[in-house]
């Protein structure tokens, strides 16, 4: 899920269909045909299949990216892509990452919404994020470690952090790697880690968000921790039974803390203090 133009956008595999609910839980609209249909299997599980952006939300349907205007509630625009796995919105364009196969990032043009192979990525991708003025991808290999993206040469440079971790959090000052509830920044100026490993924050991680000085970690829980430094500063329980595998959002809107419950078919809004 994203929270953007005062609503959540939330995807539902089930049927393809993203829908829009409002601060208090309504729901605006259901839009048909504009997220995968496809059952995430177990070790595909993508990292972020939406976004907000340039006026519009973007989801990743099965084989394309879709522009969903906020106005009319439709889908305006689409871009063919072959199995389409994490997007990230900035740096004047919308970057999807394509794979399995020979993985690529391929960066579209919202204006003109035309789409190019950017870089050959050597490895699977685990989670994409834009921050400080280049484009950062978590490697999912044995080897681990990110890849650095100049948005606009294409120079790619391999840092040797990060470690199989399924979601990276983009904040004013740090890049935050989460994974099965632990979390390190990296430091966006330079590529180097300013934790010297993952600390510990919460029992499991199926979603990570950003929002008001916070970093937000679905795990059953809304789990927040101070962006700035890592402390905790919110624990609200919502939903137990949760498998490492799942894939469910997390995002503040308002005053309330939203998180997808994926067994419970739901979306549970916790109001905050």
């Amino acid at each position: 899920m994203v929270a953007a133009f005062g609503s959540l956008w939330v995807e539902t595999h089930k049927d393809g269909t993203v829908w829009r609910i409002g601060p208090e839980g309504d729901v605006a609209a259901q839009i048909a045909d504009s997220t995968s249909s496809r059952a995430d299997s177990r070790f595909t599980t993508r990292s972020t299949g939406i976004a907000a952006g340039f006026g519009s939300v973007w989801s990743l349907t099965d084989d394309a990216l879709v522009r969903i205007d906020p106005t009319s509630n439709e889908v305006v625009a689409s871009v063919p892509i072959a199995v389409p796995h994490a997007l990230a919105v900035g740096e004047g364009a919308v970057w999807v990452v394509s794979g399995p196969g020979q993985i690529r990032l391929i960066k579209i043009d919202p204006s003109t919404m035309h789409a190019k192979n950017f870089a050959q990525l050597g490895t699977s991708v685990g989670a994409i994020a834009v921050s400080a003025g280049d484009v950062w991808l978590v490697r999912f290999s044995e080897a681990g470690g990110m890849d650095r993206i100049d948005p606009t040469s294409g120079a790619l440079s391999d840092l040797p952090v990060g470690y199989n971790d399924r979601f990276l959090v983009a904040t004013p000052r740090w890049l935050w790697l989460i994974n099965t509830g632990g979390a390190q920044r990296i430091d966006p100026t330079d590529g180097k880690a300013v934790d010297a490993r993952s600390k510990k924050k919460a029992s499991g991680s199926i979603g990570a968000s950003y929002s008001h000085g916070v970093v937000w970690i679905n795990n059953g829980a809304a789990v927040g921790i101070d962006a700035r430094c890592g402390a905790p500063v919110e624990h609200i329980s919502a939903f137990t039974g949760v498998k490492w595998w799942w894939t469910g959002g997390i995002a503040q809107l308002g005053r309330r803390v939203w998180l997808a419950d994926p067994a419970g078919d739901r979306v549970i809004g916790l109001p905050l203090d």
